[in-house]
């Protein structure tokens, strides 16, 4: 169904079949949930920490065979940009480079995408800085990566 077509079926609906449907969504929608409770609440901490726990465990390494993957931790993060929540994208952007730059830092790892791709989410983040006129409160986390990235041949600017 597009937009459009929803919209015209919202609006031949009353306010109580309305706030029945969103509560069903609530119920039964995960990210329906998640999305609803930052609109009333405004509050992104306990999602941050809970999608930040996901992007770990896909960056870090599993199993003997030290698998990589990091382009899981990016599906979420994509994911969580349709959102529209501008300062979660970058808590988890900047989560995910920080993650990244551990693992280049514990393991030597040398990857020509994962180094670009560490650098789009850099990129991306510091776009939603400037987007929120958040300078002074990410100044000194990107400053940090931004050094320990130099260390390794990464330019992250800021």
């Amino acid at each position: 169904m597009a937009l459009r077509e929803l919209k015209k079926e919202l609006n031949l609906m009353n306010k109580t079949e309305i706030i029945k449907l969103i509560l069903e969504m609530y119920k039964k929608i995960p990210d329906a949930k998640n999305y609803l409770n930052i609109f009333t609440t405004g509050d992104i901490e306990q999602l941050t920490e809970k999608y930040k726990k996901e992007i770990e465990r896909y960056i870090y390494p599993n199993g003997r065979n030290m698998v990589l993957r990091e382009t899981e931790a990016r599906k979420i993060i994509r994911t969580v940009r349709k959102m529209n929540i501008t300062e979660l994208n970058i808590e988890l952007e900047l989560h995910y480079v920080s993650c990244c730059l551990e693992i280049i830092e514990d393991f030597g790892y040398w990857d020509e995408n994962y180094y670009i791709s560490l650098g789009k989410m850099f990129d991306n983040a510091i776009n939603g800085i400037y987007e929120l006129g958040m300078e002074d409160k990410y100044n000194e986390k990107v400053i940090s990566l931004s050094s320990k990235a130099s260390e390794y041949g990464i330019e992250l600017e800021y």
